[in-house]
């Protein structure tokens, strides 16, 4: 009798075990099911929006440049939360890029940041986003404020320097679902002063010789600006002249040139004020220097254009 009371209880056991087994497994299906439908009638997706004026050329005297703002709006336009990061492929000018400060922060957006502002370079691949643009609710948007800032170097060390720069946004929901978003890319330059007009040669009584050329175009209005003449295989300075004018000249004549022969003359101008820029060198002119039969000290040299 005990052994039958025993052996029941042993097929009562095994047959609970066997039904809680079955149980549990019915609950791990319905869980797989359910999420899997859930995954697949949900849909995650973003966007990026650069607006403002962070496309710019900087122009500044000293070591720090006027700041540029503008906005990076990020908007969750799936049917998810998602967590943000934000990512930035720079191109271009290294240097330029490095000296950038880059500023990021929400409120009220401008030139001027918040002392709790994210605050970077334009070189960093991954910037971080502020607090409140880390993550956002189904159908929900963000304005990032930007702004950016040449900081610790000279208009004329950077002069003619340009990069460019895309940020772009992450959403994911967990570690392996994710969506992107690119905004458009911005292009920023550094001032440089751009080349005098092509110099004309024209003869002058007494077998000397005027250079005129045009000034720079982008100079500023009313500023001197410092031209060099000088011999373009040798890089010898022929003489200089200040001039706020839109036509300038120089005379070549004496012993400006201090030998005889033919020379390739070309102008190079330079900002002594505000950026202290120094322009590419214009294209040549020619101009030749001799001495008569009768003048073996070449005390009195002629010159004529060529």
């Amino acid at each position: 009798m005990r052994r039958r009371v025993h052996l029941g209880a042993v097929a009562a056991l095994a047959t609970l075990a066997v039904l809680g087994s079955a149980g549990g497994a019915a609950a791990t299906w319905v869980a797989s099911a359910s999420l899997a439908a859930s995954a697949s009638s949900t849909t995650i997706a973003t966007t990026a929006e650069q607006t403002g004026g962070l496309t710019t050329s900087y122009r500044f005297a000293g070591t720090t440049s006027s700041a540029a703002a503008g906005q990076l709006t990020i908007r969750n336009t799936g049917g998810a939360p998602l967590s943000y990061t934000l990512a930035n492929q720079a191109s271009g000018s290294t240097a330029l890029a490095q000296k950038t400060a880059l500023r990021l922060w929400t409120g009220t957006c401008g030139t001027t940041a918040p002392s709790d502002a994210i605050t970077t370079t334009l070189a960093d691949k991954a910037p971080a986003l502020p607090s409140a643009a880390r993550s956002l609710a189904a159908g929900g948007s963000v304005v990032v404020c930007v702004s950016t800032q040449v900081v610790g170097s000279t208009n004329a060390t950077l002069q003619g320097q340009s990069a460019t720069a895309t940020f772009s946004v992450t959403g994911a929901v967990g570690t392996s679902w994710t969506t992107s978003a690119s905004a458009a890319a911005i292009t920023q330059s550094v001032y440089r002063l751009a080349a005098a007009g092509n110099p004309t040669c024209a003869a002058l009584p007494w077998d000397d010789v005027r250079l005129t050329w045009g000034a720079p175009p982008n100079r500023a209005d009313s500023t001197p600006v410092t031209y060099r003449v000088f011999d373009a295989s040798s890089g010898t300075t022929i003489t200089t002249v200040s001039s706020a004018s839109a036509t300038v000249s120089a005379d070549i004549s004496g012993h400006a040139i201090g030998a005889n022969g033919a020379f390739k003359l070309a102008i190079e101008a330079r900002e002594s004020t505000g950026s202290a820029t120094t322009a590419p060198a214009s294209a040549p002119v020619g101009v030749t220097r001799s001495t008569g039969f009768l003048d073996p000290l070449q005390l009195f040299p002629r010159y004529n254009c060529s």
